[in-house]
Parts: structure tokens; sequence; C-alpha cells
């Protein structure tokens, strides 16, 4: 009998025998599991280690959707927390990273210019893990990792995707009305090396054509009385409670928001369910002056959508009792939208589309936060009395970098939005008004500025902020001769990409050089800037963070107005191996400089010379490079 048992218990483990050592061996091959929201970078001083957010963590929470996953943006910091910082996590969605301001007018911007001002001598530190197109389950464990980095204080403006969101109810990537006892299960299932194999392997290809928006919606037919609806709620008070418990376990003082909608100005988007005619009842009680009735109606009919892409009054109550179970204080920002807004319900002057906040909006938020922190014991307690004499909303917004070519961007960006099919169907008069603003810039911009908007415009829908339009639109600047207005527009660049990056040393590189150009020679604030990014980059290559080999060429370039020519040119040459065409081009004619002047013209002849016979079209290039930089016989 025992060896009959014996016999099938052998038979039954070997399946699960041999999907254990596949899982192992694809394990070894770096499958499997889940990254790290935050990895450690490097040392960038004695005792001192540069943590980063890493963007692609979030990415095994879209397995339906792998190749357009959303992401927080790239931020970095110092471990152990320097002396006198106050580091604050931000934690949320799209709304709470910023969407579709740039970095430097996100609500997290606004938050550290507020708070330095409110705390003088104090450095901030306003960390922003805002995530694209997330529910609230993936958000846990980036509060649980975020325990470890000596946060200050925990600021959560989460719940807005709980139905279309990674995790969320309605989504391709559904957790559906799973218990939320299952959730952390499914996750595990999602994190087998087998399991992300196999939706390698049968995945269906990304549809470039397509928003992320119109990518994430699993069900678009949500009725009030639907299971999807309490399930939301639900999930959005229980894994809202296990971050506050994460939080308070460690001790860490935390602030919970709730989160503000376009409630009269965006229509309903959804069809059917009797929404439309409460928003056209609303609308005409607005008109007639009778506000508290009306803001009655607009929350109505935003409960009532079909597509829920906005919170309803159940997930703005689960905030609210999510909070108040853990004896959180509460910015109830969503309240405090309606009693500035001429409705009494949020609309444009707060929100740019259906969830996502205009500058003022970020504005607005940032203050109710700190004024909430007023409320926290010392020494994170703010003054009331300075944050009642901060500047209004517009100082700030001037002082971080507000921009005509921003505002075209966030025009752009929400032209495309208010373009998809389901919300140019729900919201026409949105599309027209944002694209008519589009056009009205684009008329006013010079032939080679259009150009270079119509470039930034090529990558796939709502890809343009990859790249901020202001260092597009600097460099066409530059060349047109414009310098002053290069220079303040690279300034606002380098604000709008993260530090230790290719980037941030292109776009300080190009600011110094027109400074140069303005003032015939550097400053020591601009040998010192210089000097800074110099070390960020020899950081990046020590670390083994440079593909492009754009990180050493703005490094060798660095070096060159500083006057370090003989410094430049390991770095030039270095580069030149990753470079191609135009890019290419230019180092070589930077390279050429540097080995003239360091006596080495042998040298720049023989670059020449080989760039005239294998450049192909640029061989014209590097024949005016012989006439011009080297020395005459």
């Amino acid at each position: 009998m025992w060896k009959k048992l014996l016999f099938t218990v052998i038979t039954m483990s070997i399946p699960l025998v041999l999907l254990a050592i596949v899982e192992l061996g694809l394990r070894l091959f770096g499958w499997g599991g889940y990254p790290p929201f935050f990895r450690m970078v490097g040392e960038v001083a004695p005792n001192q280690q540069l943590w980063m957010v890493e963007p692609a963590a979030s990415t095994p929470y879209f397995f339906a959707n792998p190749t357009r996953p959303g992401y927080a943006e790239q931020s970095s910091f110092v471990m152990p927390k320097p002396a006198g910082t106050v580091r604050i996590f931000l934690f949320g969605e799209s709304a709470a990273k910023g969407y579709p301001q740039p970095r430097n007018l996100a609500m997290s911007a606004f938050m550290e210019a507020m708070l330095t001002d409110a705390w003088p001598g104090r450095t901030v530190e306003v960390i922003n893990m805002g995530t694209t197109a997330v529910a609230s389950f993936p958000i846990i464990p980036m509060v649980s990792e975020a325990v470890a980095l000596q946060p200050d204080l925990f600021v959560f403006y989460v719940g807005n995707n709980e139905f279309f969101g990674a995790y969320g109810t309605a989504s391709i990537n559904s957790a559906g009305t799973l218990p939320d006892w299952a959730l952390p299960w499914m996750r595990a299932a999602r994190g087998l090396a087998v399991v992300q194999v196999f939706d390698r392997v049968f995945q269906r290809s990304a549809e470039k054509d397509r928003t992320l928006m119109e990518q994430m919606i699993g069900q678009t037919v949500i009725a009030a009385d639907s299971p999807l609806r309490d399930a939301a709620a639900r999930n959005l008070n229980a894994h809202l409670g296990q971050m506050l418990d994460a939080a308070q376990a460690a001790g860490i003082p935390t602030i919970v928001c709730t989160t503000a909608s376009n409630e009269s100005g965006v229509a309903p988007l959804g069809e059917g369910g009797g929404a439309s005619e409460r928003f056209a009842e609303a609308k005409k009680l607005s008109a007639a002056g009778d506000r508290v009735h009306a803001a009655e109606a607009f929350l109505a009919a935003r409960d009532l959508d079909t597509m829920p892409w906005r919170p309803t009054s159940s997930t703005e109550d689960s905030i609210r009792r999510a909070a108040l179970s853990h004896n959180a204080p509460l910015c109830d920002i969503a309240a405090r939208f309606r009693q500035l807004s001429p409705e009494g319900a949020t609309g444009w002057e707060l929100a740019d589309d259906h969830v996502h906040l205009t500058v003022r909006g970020q504005a607005e938020a940032a203050r109710a936060i700190a004024e909430t922190m007023a409320t926290l014991p010392p020494p994170l307690a703010v003054d009331p009395v300075l944050l009642a004499a901060l500047p209004s909303w517009q100082s700030y917004a001037q002082r971080l970098g507000t921009n005509n070519f921003d505002d075209y961007r966030v025009h752009h960006t929400l032209r495309i939005l208010f373009g998809i099919p389901f919300m140019k169907r729900s919201n026409a008069e949105a599309f027209t008004r944002f694209n008519t603003l589009c056009q009205e810039a684009e008329s006013r911009m010079s032939v080679p500025i259009a150009d270079t908007v119509r470039q930034w415009q090529t990558m796939t829908p709502h890809a343009g902020g990859l790249r901020p339009i202001t260092g597009m639109v600097a460099r066409t600047m530059l060349r047109d001769g414009n310098i002053a207005e290069a220079a303040r527009l690279y300034e606002i660049a380098c604000s709008q990409v993260p530090p230790y990056t290719s980037w941030q040393i292109e776009y300080v590189y190009f600011l110094i050089a027109c400074h140069e150009k303005l003032h015939g020679s550097l400053t020591d604030a601009d040998r010192a800037r210089a000097a800074d990014a110099i070390a960020d980059g020899q950081f990046l290559l020590k670390n083994g963070y440079s593909s492009s080999g754009l990180t050493e060429r703005y490094v060798g370039r660095l070096h060159q107005l500083r006057g370090e020519w003989a410094a430049s040119i390991p770095y030039l040459q270095d580069a030149r191996s990753k470079l191609n065409a135009d890019d290419l081009v230019a180092c070589d004619q930077a390279l050429v400089m540097a080995l003239v002047k360091t006596g080495r013209a042998p040298d720049a002849a023989e670059l020449i010379e080989r760039g005239i016979r294998d450049s192909g079209k640029f061989s014209s290039t590097y024949r005016q490079m012989r006439e011009q930089l080297l020395p005459k016989r």
C-alpha cells in the first residue's frame, strides 16, 4: 500500500520538479521576480551613495501591454540622507506625477519651492513616485521599499485609476472583482519566470497608433450598479490602508489626499446610464446661478458615467475612511478645488482634462498639502503665518519656468487625448478648444521653430514628453542666433530632465555655451556648473551608465568650455565609437579643435582625411574642417 502511495506522490511530483527546474534555469537568465523601485547606483562621495528611482520597475504590472507600461520619472537622492534635509515621498498615479505638465511644473516641484521658502535653512526633497496608469495595488510595494530610505513624510495622492489602471477592476491588466487577499497571489504568479516568458512569447505587439489610455481599457461599460464599482472602492480602501500601515509601523508621518477631477468641464465619457442628462441639467442650473444644486448634479453625472475614468463618490469616500481609520491627516483637495471653482464643481481652471491638473491646479494642490503639514508635529509642522505670506501661484509658476512652448506641449498632448474616439465623441468642444489653441500657437511660430515642433510631435502618442520641447526649440534658436532666448529655454530644459543623465549634461553644456556667446567668457558660476556636470558625467561613465556616447561627448565639450583641451580628448575619442551621422561629425569637429589646440595637428589631419574618405554625404563637412581648422602650411 505504501509503495503505491509513494509511487503516486513521486509521479505527481515530477511535473512540479520539472517546472521548478525550468523556473530556476530561467531565473539564471534574468527572468522572474520584480525589479526594485529604487536602486543604488554608486558612490558619489565617501560614504555617500546615489540612489535612483527605477522607471522600469513598474513594467511587470503591465503584463497585458509590457511594451507600453506606465512608469515613474527617474529621480535621484543620496543615502545616508544629508543633515538638514527634509525628504518627502509623493505617491500616486499620473496626476501625482504632474502629467501633462513637465516635471518642473508638477505639484512636487511646487511643494519643494513652497516648503523651501517656508523653511529657510533646510533642504527640501520631494521625490515624486507618481506612476502612469497604475491602480493602487502596485503602489504598495513602492511604499514598502521607500520606508528604508530615511523618509520624513509620505504624501498619498492616490485613487484615480481604480478601474482602468494596472490591477484595476476593468483594466486589460485586470484584477476584476478578485478579493483583496487574492491580489498578492496574482502578483506572485505574475512574478514567475515561466509566466513572464509565456507572456513574452504570446503577447500581442503594441499598437503604436493608440494612446496608453486607449490600450488600458478592458471593459468599456461599467453600469452604476456594477460590482466592479464596489470592488474598486473596496480595493482602494484596503490598499491605501496597507500603505498607511507600512508607514506607521516604520514611524513615518503621512498625509492622505483626496484626488480632484474635472466635474463641470468634462462631460461623461461613457454612453447611457443617465449621466449625460444629469450633466446637461447641471449646466442649466449653473447658468441660472444655482451653484449648490449645480454642483450636486455635476457630481451625480460623474458618478453615473459608465466609463469611470474619474474617481467616483465611493472611491473618494474610501480615501477619507482610510485616513480616518488610521488617524492620518486628510488633505481634502477634491473639496478644496470645488470651493475654488465658480460652478461649485471642479472645472477647467484647475484640471486640464478628466483628472490631470493645470499649472494652477498643481500649485493649489501643493499649497493645500503644505497647509495640511501645519497640523503635523515638529519638525515637520509648517508655520501658518509663513504659509500665508508665500507668493501667488503665478509667481511660483514663473520662477519654476512656465513658458509658451510648454503651454503648447500641454495643449498638443490634450489635443491628442481629446482626439481619442470616445473622448472626442463625448467632449468634442474640448478637442476643438485645444486644437484651436495649438493652431493659434503654430501660426505665431517661425518656419524653423514650426519644423522643430513638428519633429517633436513625430514620436508615438504622448511620447513627446520624452525630450523636452524647450530643449529642442532652444537648439533651433541657438542656430538662428537668438542666443538670449535659447539660454532661457536651456535653463528650463535643465529642470525638465533627471539629474545624472546625458540629457542633463547636454543641456548644461549648451546653456553655458550660450552664456559664453552672450558675455564673451565664462563667469565663475558657469565654470563651477560645468565642473559639476563633468563630475556627474564621470560618475555615469564609472558606473557603466553610457551606451549612446552622448555623455562622453558632452563631458569633453564641457572641458573645452573650461579651456581644458587636453582633458577633452579622451572623452571625445571614446564617444566616436558610439556615435553616427550628425552626432559623429560634430564630435569629430570638437576633437579636431582639441588636437590642434594641443599641438597634435597631424592627428587632426588624419582624422579629417578619414572623414573625407569614409563619411559619405558628410565628406564636404570634413573638407570644410580641413580649410577652417587645420593650420595653413
